[in-house]
């Protein structure tokens, strides 16, 4: 009886031993597979523009490692408290550099520039500006129509489509929701249409087209010339009168014959200062 409570206990150990080995194994792997996260900082409430950076407002949250936004910040200590919000955030939404003024809460459109754009200025009106329509965040295309010279006749050019509005006169805030009149609007373009645009700015005058911000795709856009505004005119051979139709008389030009010249011999008599002439017929 002694070995056989032996080999029962031994028996015991080994099932305990297998079944920790297998739950410990199962909860490695488990560990192992979990996706790696890093620390990033959020807004903890909505932070509109224009607003300080308030320490209270912020937390951290832990982010897929393999998914950080670019620009993201891994602490709130490392965020400068005298920067200021220059684009709107809602709760939960990551603190980006770009999203930020400049040092000292100086407000700056400069950090929402791409690396490879500039921001160029476009004088407008209230007719070529859309009515005032436009605001910050929205896409447009850009439009020059040249001034008629004494050799070139006036025209229509798209100069760059789909590009994005940074401010509209001096405000950069893209949570305005109210249109008010447009003096002036700034748009992230490249090197070479940031020339185009001050080239053109001087030969003719600028306007802008409000596009849907759904629609990316660009559109052939040909030169439009004063003779395409008209529409074609109809041939003048058949002309609808009162529902029918009635074809156009034709008018026949008959050349008017000359006069027939005189028939006979024409006799002329001077005396002194009078002058007679007189017709003798021709006989058969």
């Amino acid at each position: 009886m002694l070995i056989g409570a032996i080999a029962l206990g031994l028996l015991a150990v080994l099932v305990m031993r297998f079944y920790i080995g297998s739950g410990g194994g199962a909860e490695s792997a488990a560990i192992a597979a979990a996706p790696r996260s890093t620390p990033v900082v959020v807004a903890a409430d909505t932070l509109p523009f224009g607003s300080k950076i308030d320490p209270a407002k912020l937390k951290i949250v832990e982010w897929p490692a393999d998914s950080v936004p670019a620009g993201s910040f891994r602490s709130i200590a490392a965020v400068q408290a005298d920067r200021t919000i220059s684009v709107p955030l809602t709760a939960g939404e990551p603190l980006l550099l770009t999203k930020l003024s400049g040092a000292g809460g100086r407000t700056s459109i400069s950090t929402k520039i791409p690396a490879d754009m500039r921001a160029a200025t476009v004088r407008v009106t209230d007719v070529t500006g859309t009515g005032g329509f436009i605001l910050p965040g929205e896409r447009v295309d850009i439009l020059v129509t040249r001034t008629p010279t004494m050799t070139e006749p006036a025209y229509t050019d798209v100069l760059a489509q789909n590009v994005r509005v940074l401010a509209v006169n001096q405000d950069a805030n893209e949570a305005k929701d109210k249109p008010e009149v447009v003096q002036s609007v700034t748009v992230a373009v490249t090197p070479v249409q940031a020339q185009k645009l001050a080239l053109a700015s001087v030969v003719g005058t600028l306007s802008l087209t409000l596009r849907n911000p759904q629609l990316e795709a660009m559109d052939p856009a040909p030169t439009v010339k004063v003779d395409d505004l008209r529409d074609r005119v109809r041939p003048l051979a058949t002309v609808a009168v009162q529902g029918r139709v009635r074809r156009a008389r034709r008018v026949h030009r008959v050349a008017a014959r000359a006069p027939r010249a005189p028939a006979g011999t024409t006799i002329e008599i001077v005396r002194g200062v009078d002058t007679a002439r007189y017709q003798i017929a021709r006989s058969e």
